[in-house]
Protein backbone atom coordinates (compact mmCIF):
# COMPACT_ATOMS: atom_id res chain seq x y z
CA UNK A 1 0.00 0.00 0.00
CA UNK A 2 1.38 3.50 -0.69
CA UNK A 3 2.77 5.55 2.23
CA UNK A 4 3.15 8.63 0.81
CA UNK A 5 7.39 7.46 1.28
CA UNK A 6 9.83 5.75 -1.37
CA UNK A 7 8.16 5.57 -4.46
CA UNK A 8 5.43 8.11 -4.06
CA UNK A 9 5.21 11.19 -6.11
CA UNK A 10 6.59 14.90 -4.59
CA UNK A 11 3.75 16.41 -2.75
CA UNK A 12 4.28 19.58 -4.71
CA UNK A 13 4.60 20.72 -7.98
CA UNK A 14 6.51 23.37 -8.90
CA UNK A 15 4.16 26.37 -10.15
CA UNK A 16 4.34 29.70 -10.02
CA UNK A 17 1.84 31.32 -7.25
CA UNK A 18 0.72 33.61 -9.93
CA UNK A 19 -0.37 31.06 -12.23
CA UNK A 20 -3.41 30.23 -9.27
CA UNK A 21 -4.92 33.13 -10.27
CA UNK A 22 -6.01 32.46 -13.59
CA UNK A 23 -7.56 28.89 -13.53
CA UNK A 24 -10.70 28.93 -14.72
CA UNK A 25 -13.40 26.23 -14.25
CA UNK A 26 -13.84 25.40 -18.39
CA UNK A 27 -9.96 25.16 -17.82
CA UNK A 28 -10.54 22.76 -14.89
CA UNK A 29 -13.07 20.75 -17.04
CA UNK A 30 -10.81 20.24 -19.99
CA UNK A 31 -8.38 19.09 -17.98
CA UNK A 32 -10.34 16.26 -16.11
CA UNK A 33 -10.25 14.42 -18.69
CA UNK A 34 -6.65 13.93 -18.80
CA UNK A 35 -6.56 13.65 -14.58
CA UNK A 36 -8.42 10.64 -14.81
CA UNK A 37 -7.04 8.40 -17.18
CA UNK A 38 -3.76 9.85 -15.69
CA UNK A 39 -5.73 8.32 -11.97
CA UNK A 40 -7.10 5.20 -13.79
CA UNK A 41 -3.95 4.44 -15.55
CA UNK A 42 -1.73 4.63 -12.71
CA UNK A 43 -4.20 3.24 -10.05
CA UNK A 44 -4.27 -0.11 -12.71
CA UNK A 45 -0.70 -0.27 -11.99
CA UNK A 46 -0.63 -0.42 -8.35
CA UNK A 47 -3.05 -3.27 -8.63
CA UNK A 48 -1.06 -5.15 -11.08
CA UNK A 49 2.03 -4.57 -8.90
CA UNK A 50 0.17 -5.59 -5.75
CA UNK A 51 -1.71 -8.33 -6.64
CA UNK A 52 -1.71 -9.46 -10.47
CA UNK A 53 -3.51 -12.58 -10.11
CA UNK A 54 -6.66 -10.53 -8.85
CA UNK A 55 -6.69 -7.64 -11.15
CA UNK A 56 -9.19 -7.85 -13.77
CA UNK A 57 -7.26 -7.33 -17.45
CA UNK A 58 -8.42 -4.60 -19.10
CA UNK A 59 -6.11 -3.64 -21.76
CA UNK A 60 -7.83 -0.40 -22.70
CA UNK A 61 -6.74 1.43 -19.43
CA UNK A 62 -3.41 0.20 -19.27
CA UNK A 63 -2.91 1.27 -22.99
CA UNK A 64 -3.28 5.35 -21.81
CA UNK A 65 -0.63 7.14 -22.99
CA UNK A 66 1.44 9.37 -20.27
CA UNK A 67 3.13 12.33 -20.59
CA UNK A 68 5.94 11.73 -17.76
CA UNK A 69 6.81 15.70 -17.34
CA UNK A 70 2.72 16.71 -17.69
CA UNK A 71 0.58 18.29 -14.60
CA UNK A 72 -2.43 15.88 -15.28
CA UNK A 73 0.41 12.66 -15.08
CA UNK A 74 1.87 13.55 -12.16
CA UNK A 75 -1.61 14.95 -10.25
CA UNK A 76 -3.70 11.74 -11.46
CA UNK A 77 -0.82 9.53 -10.14
CA UNK A 78 -1.21 11.28 -6.45
CA UNK A 79 -4.11 11.20 -6.50
CA UNK A 80 -4.23 7.20 -7.36
CA UNK A 81 -1.41 6.88 -4.35
CA UNK A 82 -3.24 8.71 -1.85
CA UNK A 83 -6.48 6.64 -2.77
CA UNK A 84 -4.69 3.45 -2.45
CA UNK A 85 -5.17 2.23 0.91
CA UNK A 86 -8.96 2.78 0.77
CA UNK A 87 -9.59 1.77 -2.58
CA UNK A 88 -8.50 -1.90 -1.42
CA UNK A 89 -11.16 -1.50 1.57
CA UNK A 90 -14.10 -0.66 -0.67
CA UNK A 91 -13.09 -1.85 -4.03
CA UNK A 92 -15.94 -5.31 -2.80
CA UNK A 93 -19.21 -2.79 -2.09
CA UNK A 94 -18.12 -1.19 -5.37
CA UNK A 95 -18.18 -4.12 -7.96
CA UNK A 96 -21.18 -5.52 -5.59
CA UNK A 97 -23.13 -1.93 -6.42
CA UNK A 98 -21.83 -2.26 -9.98
CA UNK A 99 -22.98 -5.36 -10.66
CA UNK A 100 -26.77 -4.79 -9.47
CA UNK A 101 -26.67 -2.02 -12.02
CA UNK A 102 -27.36 -4.18 -14.99
CA UNK A 103 -25.59 -1.45 -16.87
CA UNK A 104 -25.94 -1.32 -20.60
CA UNK A 105 -24.42 1.95 -23.04
CA UNK A 106 -28.18 3.26 -23.23
CA UNK A 107 -28.28 3.74 -19.15
CA UNK A 108 -24.81 3.85 -17.95
CA UNK A 109 -24.46 7.82 -17.85
CA UNK A 110 -27.74 8.00 -16.32
CA UNK A 111 -26.60 5.26 -13.44
CA UNK A 112 -23.26 7.15 -13.33
CA UNK A 113 -24.89 10.75 -12.98
CA UNK A 114 -27.70 9.94 -10.17
CA UNK A 115 -24.77 7.95 -8.34
CA UNK A 116 -22.25 10.61 -8.60
CA UNK A 117 -25.08 13.33 -7.31
CA UNK A 118 -25.53 11.44 -4.63
CA UNK A 119 -22.05 11.96 -3.70
CA UNK A 120 -22.02 15.47 -3.87
CA UNK A 121 -25.17 15.63 -1.98
CA UNK A 122 -23.77 17.55 1.37
CA UNK A 123 -21.02 19.50 -0.22
CA UNK A 124 -17.63 19.56 -1.87
CA UNK A 125 -13.98 18.46 -0.74
CA UNK A 126 -10.98 16.55 -2.34
CA UNK A 127 -12.28 13.51 -0.29
CA UNK A 128 -15.48 13.41 -2.64
CA UNK A 129 -13.68 14.51 -5.57
CA UNK A 130 -11.05 11.69 -5.25
CA UNK A 131 -13.95 9.23 -4.34
CA UNK A 132 -15.31 10.46 -8.00
CA UNK A 133 -12.40 9.72 -9.59
CA UNK A 134 -12.64 5.97 -7.95
CA UNK A 135 -16.17 5.30 -8.60
CA UNK A 136 -15.41 6.39 -12.53
CA UNK A 137 -12.09 3.71 -12.49
CA UNK A 138 -14.09 0.37 -11.25
CA UNK A 139 -16.99 1.41 -13.21
CA UNK A 140 -15.13 1.78 -16.34
CA UNK A 141 -12.87 -1.97 -15.31
CA UNK A 142 -16.89 -2.82 -14.77
CA UNK A 143 -18.07 -2.00 -18.26
CA UNK A 144 -15.24 -3.57 -20.00
CA UNK A 145 -15.40 -6.76 -17.98
CA UNK A 146 -19.03 -7.24 -19.30
CA UNK A 147 -17.68 -7.10 -23.08
CA UNK A 148 -18.39 -3.60 -23.49
CA UNK A 149 -15.42 -2.55 -25.45
CA UNK A 150 -14.39 0.54 -26.62
CA UNK A 151 -16.06 2.39 -23.10
CA UNK A 152 -13.25 4.08 -21.66
CA UNK A 153 -13.82 7.82 -23.55
CA UNK A 154 -17.54 7.94 -22.49
CA UNK A 155 -16.84 7.24 -19.07
CA UNK A 156 -14.10 9.96 -18.98
CA UNK A 157 -16.48 12.22 -21.03
CA UNK A 158 -19.00 11.45 -17.96
CA UNK A 159 -16.89 12.60 -15.52
CA UNK A 160 -15.82 15.64 -17.53
CA UNK A 161 -19.29 16.70 -18.52
CA UNK A 162 -20.77 16.00 -14.58
CA UNK A 163 -17.41 17.97 -12.96
CA UNK A 164 -18.28 21.06 -15.36
CA UNK A 165 -22.01 21.11 -14.70
CA UNK A 166 -22.47 20.09 -11.00
CA UNK A 167 -19.84 23.31 -9.38
CA UNK A 168 -17.19 20.79 -9.12
CA UNK A 169 -14.88 22.69 -11.74
CA UNK A 170 -15.50 25.65 -10.42
CA UNK A 171 -14.57 24.73 -6.60
CA UNK A 172 -11.65 22.76 -8.25
CA UNK A 173 -10.79 26.03 -9.63
CA UNK A 174 -11.26 28.06 -6.36
CA UNK A 175 -8.71 25.92 -4.91
CA UNK A 176 -6.01 26.77 -7.96
CA UNK A 177 -6.58 24.02 -9.66
CA UNK A 178 -6.24 20.26 -10.40
CA UNK A 179 -2.46 21.52 -9.48
CA UNK A 180 -3.74 22.28 -6.23
CA UNK A 181 -4.08 18.29 -5.20
CA UNK A 182 -0.46 17.83 -5.48
CA UNK A 183 -0.58 20.01 -2.22
CA UNK A 184 -2.97 17.49 -0.52
CA UNK A 185 -0.96 15.53 2.92
CA UNK A 186 -3.47 13.69 3.90
CA UNK A 187 -7.20 13.41 3.17
CA UNK A 188 -7.57 9.84 4.86
CA UNK A 189 -10.31 10.12 6.96
CA UNK A 190 -12.54 12.34 4.69
CA UNK A 191 -12.05 10.06 1.49
CA UNK A 192 -13.48 7.04 3.64
CA UNK A 193 -16.36 9.06 4.71
CA UNK A 194 -16.93 9.88 1.08
CA UNK A 195 -16.71 6.72 -0.24
CA UNK A 196 -18.27 5.13 2.29
CA UNK A 197 -21.30 7.65 1.10
CA UNK A 198 -21.07 7.09 -2.14
CA UNK A 199 -21.95 3.56 -1.23
CA UNK A 200 -24.51 3.95 0.82
CA UNK A 201 -26.12 6.35 -0.77
CA UNK A 202 -25.50 4.46 -4.25
CA UNK A 203 -27.62 1.63 -2.72
CA UNK A 204 -30.52 4.02 -1.78
CA UNK A 205 -30.42 5.81 -5.34
CA UNK A 206 -30.89 2.39 -7.23
CA UNK A 207 -33.49 1.17 -4.82
CA UNK A 208 -35.22 4.76 -5.13
CA UNK A 209 -35.26 5.09 -9.22
CA UNK A 210 -33.90 2.25 -10.89
CA UNK A 211 -35.58 -0.79 -9.85
CA UNK A 212 -39.16 -1.64 -9.94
Amino acid sequence: MASGNGSDPPDRLERPRSSLQFETEDQVAQQTEAVFQSYAFHRYQQELEQNEADVPIDPEIAAIQQEPGSTSNQVGRRLAFIGDDINARYDKEFCEMLESLQLTRDNAYEYFTRIASSLFDSGINWGRVIALLGFGYRMAIHVYQQGMTGFLRRITRFIADFVLHNHIARWIAQQGGWVAAMDLSNVYLKYMVALAAVILLGQFVISRFFRP
